[in-house]
């Protein structure tokens, strides 16, 4: 982060006198509430809290941000742009979404170095500025498990009208860490993205509009080390280790998390009739580590304008690829030292970023000011398939946690520019 604001503060030093500088800015105060004492509502897998029954929470729907620009000439601006957001731990580098410098030669091509937004899905570049859309909040399903918001790289962009479609894409490269935390723990490590590329391509007119994301990366994280090496040593110490639990170094292989890639891909678009607007979008994560598992998610929502108001409904969803421990003779396991808490870390990393579930939404979005909206947003979310992660348990013993169930959450917020 401190290598971005160097450079813009470098390059800005050669700026003209007569520069704009603009400052503005964007937030939402919203409220949550749900009916549940087994799942705790929670914006995404950064967030160490969780909201429960009777629980009225501002943190998890609430943010704050500001915005420097600076016009340094028809070619040449500078964004900086912090945003608070209730992070476990408030600095500069958590602070800071976007520092970067952008060169625009013609109306053609753009090029960025510096802090950018994470081109990864149809919103995650403006995912924290609620006004931008109808929601109260983004469908968890697909933006809930990914709470990375930036890329420390650089990117070109490319666009061009063509009859009545303009077509732009985005080739962009970096890296970035995010905080990942879950079964209720009040720490959050650091997950680390290396070498990340991807493209976007977009498609729109006045009524329509396609887009594709693809993204490539390496994770950089040491969060299975510690289950690994356990398996090794037992294997080379535990007599007949093999037959008390079948393909453990292969399994160990497998559930490797540093230097495996990681692919991840959208399909998104919407149409724009006469008094409606219709949403979709499809998703799916794949990567080399049965630690991060395969994801499919999506959500379909129909949006009905009417003067200053919007009324809307979703169904979203999320399926995650599931990977049981089979054949492991737990009597025999349990005489193994540390053997149990090797198994029960085993089911730990299978079952991290499972989210499988379904969400229906109805809601209200009332733009009473042109700066301003009033959104109020009823969710019923179904849980299955042990995917519950995404949700907060009412304790931090894993072997009790509630693997199904269902959950009413209600938000509302206002979202506001300025």
């Amino acid at each position: 982060m401190s290598k971005c604001l160097f450079l813009i503060l470098l390059v800005s030093s050669f700026v003209r006198a007569e520069a704009e500088f603009r400052v503005s800015g964007f937030g939402t105060i919203g409220v949550v509430t749900t009916d549940s004492d087994d799942f705790g509502y929670r914006a995404d897998f950064s967030k160490t809290g969780g909201v429960f029954e009777n629980d009225i929470d501002f943190a998890e729907g609430s943010n704050l941000g500001l915005q420097f620009d600076i016009i340094a000439s028809d070619e040449i601006d500078f964004v900086v742009q912090a945003v608070y957001r209730d992070q476990k731990k408030l600095d500069l580098d958590s602070a800071i979404n976007l520092a970067f410098v952008r060169y625009a030669p013609n109306p053609n091509w753009s090029f960025r170095i510096g802090r950018t937004a994470y081109d990864l899905f149809l919103l995650t570049e403006y995912r924290d500025i609620g006004y931008a859309y109808t929601w109260a909040h983004i469908p968890s399903e697909i933006y809930g498990i990914i709470p990375h918001r930036y890329l420390d790289g650089a990117d070109v962009t490319f666009s061009k009208p063509i009859g009545d479609i303009t077509f732009a894409a985005k080739l962009f490269y970096g890296e970035n860490e995010f905080p990942l935390t879950a079964y209720g723990s009040s720490s959050a490590g650091l997950f680390r993205l290396d070498n990340t590329i991807g493209l976007a391509l977009d498609f729109h007119s006045m009524n329509w509009e396609v887009a594709i994301n693809r993204t490539r990366l390496k994770f950089d994280s040491q969060v299975s080390e510690p289950l690994v090496e356990a398996l090794v040593q037992m294997d080379a110490l535990v007599p007949n280790f093999s037959a008390i639990w079948p393909n453990s170094m292969e399994f160990a292989r497998d559930i490797e998390v540093d230097n495996r890639d990681g692919i991840y891909t959208s399909i998104s678009g919407q149409y724009r009739f006469d008094s409606v607007t219709v949403i979709s979008e499809l998703s799916k994560i794949s990567s080399e580590s049965l630690g991060v598992p395969g994801v499919e998610s999506g959500y379909l929502s129909g949006i009905y304008h009417y003067n200053a108001h919007n009324f809307f409904t979703s169904l979203a969803f999320s399926d995650s690829e599931e990977f049981k421990l089979e054949g492991i003779n737990l009597a025999a396991l349990e005489q193994v030292p540390f053997g149990l808490e090797a198994y029960e870390g085993a089911e730990l990393l299978l079952n991290y970023f499972t989210i499988n579930q379904k969400t229906f939404s109805l809601g209200w979005r009332w733009d009473f000011d042109p700066n301003m909206s009033f959104k109020l947003q009823l969710d019923h979310t179904r849980i299955d398939k042990g995917g519950s992660t995404f949700w907060q348990p009412p304790t931090k013993d894993y072997t009790t946690l509630k693997r199904t169930g269902h959950v009413n959450a209600l938000f509302a917020n206002v979202s506001f520019l300025y």
